[in-house]
């Protein structure tokens, strides 16, 4: 696990590697990278000494290190990234041989995305992928991935005692406008699929209904990492042991948060807000339930072996097949709060309902 590489560190490898950047200045000078390869969003940082929120491998501490990394064709980078789903469609040859067969498209990360500066509040990742399908439909799938990434204001601005709420606290929002189009019809279905890797230590939540359904994808998960209350989920985030859960669109609301800590004592909170639309399929399905289908929340914990980290995950709507559409344009916006933790508690409770 590595819980202290800098804005410096991550700018210095990607110099050093003469691979293309951009850097987005947000609220109170924090600051994101944007990184053409991989498209990744590296930070969010609150000063050019300070640690990434999001996590980040120790490859980036070395100049070595980090060479060998790019030599080995690792895609794991860490930061906020883009994939394409489902991912027993486009990642997975043989659904029953899950691990004997899961890979992951180099046409989709790194991939060959271009990175363009629109004006100084804007950049823009953009690539064109052909994938291969091989479950749920079979066949080539041409995508167009586009998105625009610009800062986003606090939520919280309007609401009454702002002043007093946000007193001591350090808030930045940046928001993604996700285009995922298809260049021909057919019935292989794709969806956006958005994955923030955290550092661990903290519990993710999820605002929920007290119906709240879950779906096991690996080994079961139990009362130890996942408490359900009658109006949300909690989840520790440990990256020690591994799991993967996904949650039925037709129970959550669009939001969900991870609430962690700085070495400084003070506590963060991360959240992201997102349309979700249980009308939609949501076609990603574990290995061994066909059919089981309409999760568009997951969230992953890693057991050591690939870092030491977890995932927020929450996917975009589904175009393709008989979905009525062959593009689809959503918005994934994120919050982040700092500060002493009695204000982040009394944030969490404006913002998700819940007590922290």
């Amino acid at each position: 696990m590595n819980y202290k590489i800098t804005y410096r560190e991550v700018v210095a490898r990607l110099e050093e590697n003469d691979l293309p950047y951009g850097v987005l200045t947000l609220q109170n000078d924090v600051a994101i990278v944007i990184s053409q390869r991989g498209g990744r969003i590296f930070g969010p940082y609150l000063s050019t000494n300070g640690e990434a929120i999001f996590w980040t491998p120790a490859a980036f501490a070395s100049r070595d290190e980090f060479r060998a990394f790019l030599g080995s064709g690792d895609w794991n980078v860490g930061g906020d990234r883009m994939w394409i789903a489902p991912e027993i469609q486009y990642h997975v040859p043989d659904r029953s041989d899950f691990w004997g067969t899961v890979f992951w498209p180099e046409q989709v990360d790194p991939g060959t995305y271009q990175l363009e500066q629109l004006d100084a509040g804007q950049w823009r990742l953009s690539q064109d992928m052909v994938l291969e399908a091989y479950n749920l439909a079979s066949g080539q799938k041409e995508l167009r991935l586009e998105r625009l990434i610009r800062q986003v204001e606090d939520p919280l601005r309007n609401v009454t005692g702002y002043s007093g709420l946000l007193d001591g606290v350090l808030f930045a929002g940046y928001e993604q406008v996700v285009t995922l189009s298809e260049q021909k019809r057919d019935d292989i279905v794709s969806e956006a699929w958005s994955l923030i890797q955290l550092n661990p230590g903290g519990h993710l939540v999820i605002p929920c209904t007290p119906r709240v359904e879950y779906t096991d994808y690996y080994q079961p998960i139990d009362e130890s990492l996942q408490t359900i209350y009658p109006g949300y989920v909690r989840l520790k985030i440990t990256g020690d042991r591994q799991y993967k859960v996904g949650y039925k669109a037709a129970h959550v609301f669009g939001r969900l948060a991870y609430h962690n800590h700085l070495d400084d004592g003070r506590s963060y909170l991360m959240v992201r807000n997102f349309f979700n639309n249980p009308s939609a399929p949501y076609a990603e399905e574990p290995d061994h339930t066909p059919g089981r289908r309409g999760h568009s929340i997951h969230v992953y914990n890693d057991d050591g072996n690939a870092g030491g980290f977890g995932e927020l995950e929450c996917n975009a709507q589904t175009i393709g097949g008989d979905t009525g559409r062959s593009s689809s344009t959503d918005q994934m916006v994120l919050w982040l709060y700092v500060g002493p933790p009695g204000r982040i508690q009394e944030i969490g409770l404006q913002l998700l309902g819940i007590e922290l």
